[in-house]
């Protein structure tokens, strides 16, 4: 299965914030904390396929973590 997910990212994931982290993950090996929450965001915006851009989903726990948010004035 993890196998199937790393292809995903390598055929389909945009290069990102959060692409090496979750691949780092999919391999078994540790993350900090920071790492996995970017590597969330990354996976839970499937891969940023559609670019890199803010979830908008302010409700999300991660949310003030998310790379690529829009920052408030």
């Amino acid at each position: 299965m993890q196998e199937h997910i790393q292809d995903e990212i390598e055929k389909y994931g945009a290069k990102a914030k959060g692409r090496s982290e979750l691949l780092k993950h999919l391999a078994g090996k540790k993350l900090r904390s920071g790492e996995a929450i970017i590597a969330q965001c990354y996976s839970c915006l499937g891969y940023y396929a559609d670019g890199r851009n803010d979830c908008e989903m302010p409700h999300c726990p991660l949310y003030p973590r998310m790379p690529y948010r829009k920052k408030s004035s």
